[in-house]
C-alpha cells in the first residue's frame, strides 16, 4: 500500500486562519495550541470533513461513512476498535504526531461499557456517548519549528492507485482552499 501524500506548506496561515476556511466542512476540528511552551503547546491540528463517522449511544452504534449508515447493536469501544485497525497507516517519522485517523470525544456515559453502575436518571443532554470522526487529511503546524505540512492519506480507497488518486485529489482541494481558489470541498463520495 502506498504511504500518504505530505506537502511542506511555506506560506501557511495561522491555524485559526485557516480554520475560518473550512467551517462549512462537516466536523470541522481545530486543536490549537495557544499557549506555545516546549512539549505542550508545540502542535496545532485542522482537519475536516471526515470520511467515516462513529457514532453511539448505549449499545446502538451508528457508522457513516463511503458505503452509506448502518446502525447495529455493539460495544462502542469494540466499533472504534475495528475501525482504527481498518484504516491504520504508517506515521511518518520527522512529522507532528498527528498525520490524520481519529478525533473527536468519549462521553462520560461509555463507563457503563467498562463497569456496572447504575444508569442516570435523565438524559438532560442527550449527546452521542461517543462520537469519532475518522480523518484522512490534516493540517499541521510545528509552533517549534516554524513548520507546517498537509498530510493526505487517501483513504478510505484500499488499493494503491485508487488511494494515491484519492490522496492527491483530497490534498488539492484542501490546498485550493488555504489559497481562498475555492468555497466547496475537499468532498467524499458521501458525506456523513
Amino acid at each position: 500500500m502506498t504511504g500518504p501524500q505530505v506537502e511542506e506548506l511555506a506560506a501557511a496561515p495561522a491555524p485559526v486562519e485557516a480554520c475560518a476556511r473550512f467551517l462549512d466542512l462537516p466536523y470541522c476540528l481545530l486543536l490549537e495550541s495557544a499557549a506555545v511552551s516546549g512539549r505542550l503547546g508545540r502542535y496545532s491540528f485542522l482537519t475536516a470533513d471526515p470520511f467515516l463517522v462513529l457514532r453511539a449511544k448505549g449499545r446502538v452504534v451508528e457508522a457513516a461513512g463511503p458505503v452509506g449508515r448502518r446502525r447495529f447493536q455493539g460495544d462502542p469501544f469494540e466499533a472504534l476498535r475495528a475501525a482504527l485497525t481498518a484504516f491504520a497507516t504508517p506515521t511518518i517519522a520527522g512529522l507532528p504526531p498527528f498525520q490524520g485517523g481519529a478525533a473527536g470525544y468519549l462521553g462520560y456515559d461509555l463507563l457503563h461499557h467498562l463497569e456496572r453502575v447504575p444508569p442516570p436518571r435523565h438524559d438532560d443532554l442527550a449527546l452521542p456517548d461517543l462520537c469519532m470522526g475518522l480523518y484522512d487529511w490534516v493540517l499541521a503546524w510545528d509552533h517549534e519549528a516554524g513548520r507546517a505540512w498537509l498530510v493526505s492519506t487517501g483513504l478510505p480507497a484500499t488499493s494503491a492507485p485508487a488511494r494515491t488518486g484519492r490522496a492527491s485529489a483530497r490534498a488539492a482541494a484542501v490546498v485550493e482552499r488555504l489559497a481562498g481558489l475555492r468555497r466547496g470541498g475537499p468532498r467524499p463520495a458521501t458525506t456523513p
